[in-house]
């Protein structure tokens, strides 16, 4: 506002002052005197770029009356000079309404295209926001494989936090084979590729991502490749967990009904066996033999009696009791075994660790996991054990060892039933573990280094499965 005041007073200034060296500049006959006439053009025209065509108006009819006294004067005597003043009226107003019209127009426009884009910066920045929303890694190339578009997400998947437009993809990102196929039938033959399942190391850990490379068209005409990069070692790990589950239900099923028909002719066997002892008491060598029957008997018992706890699981009381105190209950009972094994424990806890459990299970699991443990230190170690209040909804409990570890191959394995790298196993240890936690809502899983050792991480619910 203040500044188109001081506009207008200029305007003012510049208009008297012209009219001045007009008006008693010299001699009205001299040519230069009809030159300084062409002065008020200016003010007419400055007025129509700042004020439009009320402000070219406005400063003509201004003009108009300032110069009309002179037209009078000249009124006196008619002739072409006189004719030529008068036109300089009509031209005052004809610039300043042609200006007037033409500055309104330009500020239209002008208005119109940064209506324009304020319209295109809000559209970009909303389909920006919707880019960041996606939770998979989007990247946009050029035919010159130059990022043009990246999220943040694909930042995060591929581990790069520095600004990736104007870079190559091919060094913010490793081509794989597959990849590089993919992308060059997308360039060429503008073919799509989904589903590029890689692996990658980042910070150390593995990732399972999936890579899917579509071409990108505009108008018909080819701009690039959009890759769209997700995460999915999660939904990996849940699919090799919904795949075990499913194992398990059907080998539990199988074990129930095989340990139940094996367990009647051993049963058959025992008896005959024991009536042979009372018939052949006089016999030491019969007696000898019969020995090594009633022992494999108990040893075929000992497998039945695992299949059977594997394939039903006994149901238990739950209530609520800390966990630690379970690990406290069962290092009380495998203490002998672990001090024998040279192995020795240390044991922690924080914070209330009350869970809604069955402790029998939960013995059973953690027995199993601790025995373990041990056998991977033959020649003795240290067992760290510790049960933490993460928040008011899960407990962890670890179980961290220094033994020999686990080799790649067999890591994800070793849940799998009859699965076991030991010579007297029966392979279903760990199994049974698996499906106690499961019973109670919980996950485990088991992290390993060869040479080093292993840990096992029980996440349980505090609440467990009220349902069941």
């Amino acid at each position: 506002m203040k500044n188109k005041i001081r506009i207008k007073v200029l305007l003012a200034i510049l208009i008297i002052a012209i009219s001045l060296l007009h008006y008693f500049g010299g001699d009205k006959d001299l040519p230069i005197h009809n030159f300084y006439r062409l002065f008020y053009y200016i003010p007419i025209i400055l007025s129509a770029f700042n004020f439009g065509f009320r402000g070219g108006i406005t400063a003509s009819l201004a003009v108009s009356l300032i110069y009309s006294p002179y037209i009078l004067l000249s009124l006196q005597a008619f002739n072409v000079q006189a004719i030529n003043e008068f036109l300089d009226v009509i031209l005052f107003f004809t610039v300043g309404a042609v200006t007037g019209t033409l500055v309104e127009k330009k500020n239209f426009n002008l208005v119109k295209l940064d209506e324009e884009l304020k319209r295109y910066k809000l559209l970009e920045n909303y389909t920006n926001s919707i880019i960041e929303s996606i939770r998979s890694g989007v990247i946009a190339v050029n035919n010159d494989m130059l990022v043009t578009m990246v999220n943040q997400e694909a930042k995060n998947i591929l581990g790069t936090g520095c600004e990736c437009i104007g870079q190559n993809f091919t060094d913010i990102f490793a081509l794989h084979d597959k990849v590089k196929d993919s992308v060059y039938r997308a360039f060429k033959e503008k073919i799509s590729n989904e589903s590029i399942e890689l692996i990658i190391n980042k910070n150390g850990k593995e990732m399972i991502i999936k890579v899917s490379v579509y071409p990108l068209n505009f108008e018909n005409v080819k701009k690039g490749l959009v890759i769209i990069i997700d995460d999915i070692t999660e939904l990996k790990k849940m699919q090799m967990e919904l795949m075990r589950n499913e194992k398990l239900v059907a080998i539990g099923e199988l074990s129930t009904g095989v340990a139940h028909e094996i367990r009647n002719p051993l049963g058959i066997i025992k008896a005959i066996e024991q009536t042979m002892k009372k018939e052949l008491k006089d016999n030491p060598e019969a007696l000898k033999e019969l020995d090594i029957i009633d022992e494999e008997v108990e040893r075929a018992n000992k497998v039945v009696k695992t299949l059977m706890d594997f394939g039903r699981p006994p149901r238990g009381e739950k209530s609520v009791y800390p966990l630690d105190c379970v690990v406290e209950d069962v290092l009380n009972i495998t203490n002998k075994y672990i001090t024998q094994h040279g192995v020795k424990v240390i044991f922690n806890k924080t914070g209330d660790t009350s869970s809604f459990i069955d402790r029998d299970l939960l013995k059973q699991a953690f027995v199993n996991i601790i025995f373990n443990a041990v056998q991977a230190m033959p020649d003795g170690g240290t067992l760290g054990i510790s049960v933490v209040n993460i928040n008011e909804n899960l407990i962890k409990a670890v179980f961290e060892d220094t033994g020999i570890g686990i080799n790649k191959e067999s890591i994800d394995k070793i849940f799998n039933p009859f699965y076991t790298a030991k010579k007297d196993g029966t392979g279903l240890g760990l199994s049974i573990v698996h499906r106690i936690v499961k019973e109670h809502g919980g996950t485990v899983k088991v992290s390993s280094i060869e040479g080093k050792g292993t840990v096992f991480e029980v996440m349980l619910p505090v609440r467990g499965d009220l349902n069941r």
